[in-house]
């Protein structure tokens, strides 16, 4: 999809960094999970996130995610909301 990056990231044993807003919605898969994060108002501090944690997103570009998850910003700004609370189950199992 054009607007739209493919991502990976393995935390360390490090802090982990936190993640800038940039005003961008992504589809992330971690841990047997699929969340959509939210456009970020300030920095997201993830808290807990034991070292080895993988995670694959699709990052997608200001003003498209709202197209894709069928959800205004605003309802997903500052949030991390697993997608099948926005998606009936069928459909998210095909994503």
């Amino acid at each position: 999809m054009a607007g739209a990056v493919v991502w990976t990231r393995t935390t360390s044993a490090a802090p982990v960094r936190p993640v800038l807003p940039d005003g961008c919605t992504d589809l992330i898969w971690s841990e047997g999970r699929l969340l959509v994060a939210g456009p970020d108002t300030g920095p997201h501090h993830p808290d807990g996130v034991p070292p080895g944690t993988r995670y694959t997103g699709v990052r997608f570009a200001p003003g498209r995610g709202p197209a894709v998850f069928g959800v205004p910003a605003r309802e997903l700004r500052d949030r991390r909301v697993p997608l099948a609370d926005l998606w009936p189950a069928g459909r998210v199992r095909e994503a």
